[in-house]
């Protein structure tokens, strides 16, 4: 596929960094899927730690991505609104 990605074309770079980030961070999810790794002795308890962390780092990077690439009119209109 040449040039940009559909939704960049749609919406910008910045929203589609915005979208992106948010999707990436999925906290949550990944920390029961690590945990049955575990608990099935799938992977090590050193990884599992490594990947602990990083699931806690990139879900706290969301907020001040977000709040970065998108202008903070646009997000306090939109929380009003809804």
């Amino acid at each position: 596929m040449r040039g940009r990605p559909c939704a960049s074309r749609c919406s910008g770079w910045r929203n589609s960094l915005a979208i992106g980030s948010l999707m990436n961070a999925r906290g949550m999810m990944e920390l029961i899927v690590i945990k049955v790794g575990l608990d099935a002795g799938v992977i090590a308890p050193a990884m599992f730690t490594i990947l602990l962390v990083m699931a806690i780092i990139t879900t706290m990077m969301r907020t001040p991505m977000v709040m970065g690439l998108l202008d903070r009119k646009r997000i306090t209109d939109a929380l009003t609104n809804h």
